[in-house]
């Protein structure tokens, strides 16, 4: 038993699974950021301005998430992976919506709607990954034959026309998507970060050991542009050209791919934090599920956190906001350990296997 947990040890890296973690609370911190208008708050009152430093430096975590998805999957794919989280979307429609709509919170028509919740536009990242996934088994056996060289320049040519060459038309044609990219936001830039990052699990990139102290600091080097070029934008552009600020930025990109290497090369031998890991990081999906689905999406009103917000002093706003993420996160988490308690009991991941069998 102990020689197989300290195999697991060895080969899962829990570095990436923190990662993981830390990036799903930033991503709840952005959201608060939408939910309370941060963009109009701050040009208004620049104590605000924390808030949109904090956005800058939390942007990350789609990139990341994207990146990992290529770096742990590149060698194969399992279609009941996608089937169980489809049914964890679907179990979490229907709940919050029953929830909801006995509460008198929504209408019919939007609980008939959520029946059908991949096309619900706030959980973009879930629709845009179970997408994805169905393109995975066309282009798998390529990537782990595909010549190092080669790939290389694939990867290469990639971050520069969907992410360097856009930006740079983007700056001056706001309104174009020539690369039907969406600015992110959609399969297509899912699977090019898939792509690039399967390059860097297959060869191992991502392990290379430069320094983890120039990956933290050429982080912090793409935050501050990105957070300067805010600031610039706030003075002459009043927030409609906020190129930078986007996840096909190449600040946005390198902040990821910096933060996976530093958190890559991150020994972690401590049992209980070994533990919490292997606990939080298997819920960290259903988490983005649950608080864009509940937490924002039918609060009513952006207008409360507003004035809670204007409420707080700017010594504490950054932590404050950050707190809230973390408090947030925890209560998603411990309402997911509660749903696959569920799923276990009428044993969910069976029923998936099943279907996979019969569809796949």
């Amino acid at each position: 038993m102990n020689e197989r947990i300290m195999n697991q040890r060895i080969t899962r890296n829990y570095g990436i699974d923190l990662l993981k973690i830390i990036g799903m609370i930033n991503i709840i911190n952005l959201h608060i950021n939408n939910q309370m208008n941060v963009y109009k708050i701050s040009h208004k009152s620049l104590k605000f301005m924390p808030i949109l430093r904090l956005r800058a430096f939390s942007f990350w975590p789609v990139n990341a998430f994207g990146l990992i998805s290529g770096i742990v999957g590149y060698k194969k794919y399992k279609f009941i992976n996608m089937i169980y989280l489809w049914f964890i979307y679907f179990f979490y429609s229907i709940f919050f919506s029953i929830i909801l709509y006995y509460k008198s919170s929504i209408g019919i028509n939007h609980f008939i709607f959520s029946f059908f919740p991949l096309g619900i536009r706030r959980n973009w990242y879930v629709n845009a990954y179970i997408f994805m996934y169905y393109f995975l088994p066309f282009i798998t056996d390529s990537i782990n034959s595909i010549n190092k060289n080669l790939y290389g320049k694939i990867v290469l040519q990639l971050i520069f026309f969907y992410s360097i060459y856009y930006t740079i038309i983007k700056s001056y044609i706001r309104n174009t998507n020539f690369t039907f990219v969406n600015d992110g936001y959609s399969s297509l830039w899912l699977f090019i970060l898939y792509i690039i990052g399967a390059y860097l699990g297959r060869f191992h990139i991502h392990k290379y050991i430069i320094s983890n102290v120039l990956y933290l600091f050429i982080y912090l080097i793409c935050s501050l542009i990105t957070s300067e070029y805010i600031f610039y934008s706030i003075r002459k552009y009043n927030f409609k050209n906020l190129i930078f600020l986007s996840y096909t930025s190449p600040t946005i990109i390198i902040q990821a791919l910096s933060l996976i290497f530093f958190f890559s090369n991150i020994k972690i031998n401590n049992k209980y934090l070994i533990k919490l890991i292997s606990f939080l990081y298997p819920l960290n999906f259903s988490v983005n599920i649950i608080h864009t689905r509940f937490f924002f999406a039918h609060i009513q009103s952006s207008l409360a956190f507003t004035k809670f917000v204007k409420s707080l002093s700017p010594k504490n706003l950054f932590f404050k906001i950050y707190g809230i993420s973390i408090v947030i996160y925890f209560i998603c988490t411990f309402i997911d350990y509660l749903r696959s308690l569920l799923f276990k009991i009428f044993r969910i991941r069976n029923i998936c296997c099943y279907i996979e069998k019969i569809l796949f």
